[in-house]
């Protein structure tokens, strides 16, 4: 019977390991986000790995040879409990699954649902500590909030509630 395992893979090596075990024949699953990570003063967008270090990769308990994972270039080795290695739910893997889209990444979204007229915490920026009043989206990644007597526009990332 096939069951999904975790596969602990060397530092910053998890895509190579997703490479080496697919060349070997395994399914392999390595959930990737989206994410935005600052550099010289912009963000930027990037895709790595959900679980940094860890992938998964569906197995035979029968028939398979599971000894040449061990061996293979960016693999630490099988996730183990105790001397025990357990399998992934699969109702686990389908939900990841299913999320993913048509780039092979699951979109993980900011916090949604600000309303009209609530209190706000500005969190980066200039303005960093202030209050202020939400105003409205206008766009995907900006948000206006009212400070005072003056209207800001500021990244959505940039505030949470009050």
């Amino acid at each position: 019977m096939k069951h999904w395992y975790a596969v602990h893979c060397k530092p910053n090596q998890d895509e190579r390991a997703e490479d080496q075990l697919r060349n070997q024949g395994f399914e392999v699953f390595r959930p990737r986000i989206r994410c935005r990570r600052r550099a010289r003063q912009r963000y930027r967008a990037v895709i790595e790995s959900m679980f940094p270090r860890y992938l998964f990769v569906e197995l035979d308990d029968a028939s398979q040879d599971w000894s040449p994972i061990r061996s293979t270039r960016g693999v630490t080795g099988l996730v183990r409990m105790g001397g025990r290695i357990p399998h992934v739910p699969d109702p686990v893997i389908d939900a990841l699954r299913r999320r993913v889209d048509a780039d092979d990444c699951i979109e993980i979204t900011p916090e949604e649902g600000f309303q009209p007229n609530q209190p706000v915490l500005i969190t980066e920026g200039p303005l960093a500590g202030f209050q202020a009043l939400f105003k409205a989206r206008n766009s995907q990644e900006r948000v206006v909030v009212l400070l005072n007597l003056m209207q800001v526009t500021l990244p959505v990332h940039a505030i949470t509630r009050a």
